[in-house]
C-alpha cells in the first residue's frame, strides 16, 4: 500500500495513463458513453504519448506492425466491397487496435528493467480482478435480473454474476486471468491470505455460469501443471470447484443450467452466419471491422445498436472473416513470433497459460478483441519483456 501511494505521488505523463487505466477498468461498461468508452480514450492518449516521445519498441513489435498493416489493408479493401458510409464504423475499431498496440510501448517504458514497477503492475492486475468481482456480487444481490438492459443491445441474464461488464462470459475470463496470475505468484508460497483470495475467485467464477470460462480455466491450469508440477497444490481447490459447479442452484432457470443447449445452438448459427460472410471475400476479408455492415448486407439480422453486431462468437472466425485467409496466416505467424521472442522470461508461464485460456475462450466469444482483455494481455506481455529486448 505504501509503495502504491508513493508511486501515485510521482505520477507523470510517463505513467499517469497506466494509473487511470486501472482506475477505470473495474467499472466496465457502465461508464460507456454511446460507442465511446473512457478506457479507449486513456489507452489512446497513452499510445500517442509513446509515439511522440519515441519510446523504445520491443524487437517483436515488427509482428504487431505486420498485423496492423494487414488490418489496415483489409479495411481499405472493404471500401470497395461496401461503398457505404457505415464502413467508418469499422475504422473506429481499427483505431482501437492501433491504440492498444502502441499502448504496449507506453507500458513497457514503465515496466522494463524495473522490478518494483513490474511487481506494482502485477498487484494492480490482481486488484482490478478482485474489485471487478466485488462489483459483480453487488450486482448479483442488487440487480439479479439485467433484462432491462436488453433495449440498449445487451443480452438478458438472470441470476448470473455479470458485474459492470453486463456479460458473465467476459467477467468470467477476467476472473480466470486473476486466478492464473494468483497461482503463478503463489507457486512457492501458499499462505492463508492467498488461499482466501483463491477460493473467493473460484466461487465467483462458478456463479458466472460461463462454461467457456470454466473450460478456459481448466486449459490454463493444465499448462501450469505441466510447467511447474503443482498438481498436488491445486487438486483440492479444483475438485471443490467442479463439485460446486454441479451443485449450483439453477432455480429452474434454463439459461443457467450447466447442460443447456440453446446457447450452443445459437453459437452454431452465429458461426454459420460468419462463414457465410467470409465466403463473400475469402482472400482479403470484408475489412476490419466491417461485421455490422456485412451482417446487414448479407444476413440482414443485426443492427448497429446490438453489441453482438461488430463481432463473431469466435475470434478466429472474426479474424478470418474480416482480414481473410491472408490475415489469418499473418495472425498465427505473428502470435508465434511474439511467443518465441519472450519464451525464456520469468513471467512467460503466466503469459502463455493466460493466452491459452484466452484462445480457448475466444472459440465461443470474440474475447480476443474485447478492450479489457486486450489491455490485460498488453500488461502481461510487458511483464515478459526485458530491457535487452527493446530497440
Amino acid at each position: 500500500m505504501e509503495q502504491t501511494m508513493d508511486n501515485t505521488k510521482r505520477l507523470n505523463f510517463n505513467n499517469i495513463f497506466i494509473f487511470l487505466f486501472f482506475v477505470i477498468f473495474p467499472f466496465g461498461q457502465i461508464i460507456r458513453i454511446g460507442i465511446l468508452h473512457p478506457m479507449d480514450v486513456i489507452v489512446g492518449l497513452g499510445a500517442v504519448h509513446a509515439i511522440i516521445k519515441r519510446f523504445k519498441k520491443p524487437d517483436f513489435f515488427k509482428y504487431i506492425q505486420g498485423l496492423l498493416v494487414v488490418a489496415t489493408f483489409s479495411w481499405i479493401f472493404g471500401l470497395f466491397i461496401f461503398k457505404q458510409i457505415e464502413v467508418l464504423y469499422g475504422l473506429l475499431y481499427l483505431l482501437r487496435l492501433v491504440a492498444y498496440s502502441y499502448f504496449l510501448i507506453y507500458v513497457l517504458n514503465f515496466s522494463a528493467g524495473r522490478s518494483k514497477n513490474k511487481k506494482l503492475l502485477v498487484d494492480s492486475l490482481l486488484t482490478v480482478s478482485v474489485v471487478s468481482v466485488i462489483f459483480g456480487w453487488i450486482q448479483f444481490f442488487r440487480f439479479p435480473d439485467i433484462k432491462p438492459f436488453f433495449e440498449w443491445g445487451w443480452d438478458m441474464h438472470l441470476f448470473r454474476l455479470v458485474g459492470t461488464f453486463l456479460d458473465p462470459t467476459f467477467l468470467g475470463l477476467i476472473i480466470v486471468f486473476g486466478l492464473l496470475l494468483l497461482i503463478h505468484r503463489c507457486i512457492s508460497s501458499w499462505n492463508f491470505k492467498n488461499i482466501l483470495f483463491l477460493m473467493f475467485l473460484l466461487v465467483s467464477l462458478a456463479f458466472t455460469y460461463s462454461r467457456a470460462s470454466y473450460l478456459a480455466l481448466f486449459v490454463g491450469l493444465t499448462l501450469f501443471i505441466w510447467g511447474k508440477q503443482i498438481l498436488k497444490k491445486i487438486i483440492i481447490p479444483s475438485i471443490l470447484f467442479v463439485v460446486l459447479v454441479f451443485v449450483l442452484p439453477t432455480t429452474k432457470n434454463h439459461s443457467i443450467q450447466l447442460f443447456r443447449s440453446f446457447s450452443a445452438i445459437a453459437k452454431v448459427e452465429n458461426y454459420q452466419s460468419t462463414l457465410a460472410i467470409f465466403s463473400k471475400s475469402p482472400i482479403f476479408g470484408i475489412g476490419y471491422n466491417n461485421m455490422c455492415v456485412a451482417y446487414q448486407k448479407y444476413i440482414g439480422s443485426q443492427t448497429f445498436t446490438s453489441h453482438s453486431c461488430s463481432g463473431s462468437d469466435s475470434s478466429l472466425l472474426f479474424v478470418l472473416t474480416t482480414t481473410g485467409v491472408v490475415g489469418l496466416i499473418v495472425f498465427i505467424y505473428s502470435i508465434s513470433g511474439i511467443g518465441l521472442s519472450v519464451k525464456h522470461t520469468p513471467n512467460f508461464l503466466v503469459l502463455s497459460s493466460s493466452f491459452l485460456a484466452l484462445a480457448v475462450h475466444s472459440l465461443f466469444s470474440n474475447s480476443l478483441f474485447y478492450p479489457w482483455i486486450m489491455g490485460w494481455m498488453v500488461f502481461l506481455l510487458a511483464l515478459c519483456v526485458k530491457e535487452k529486448n527493446l530497440t
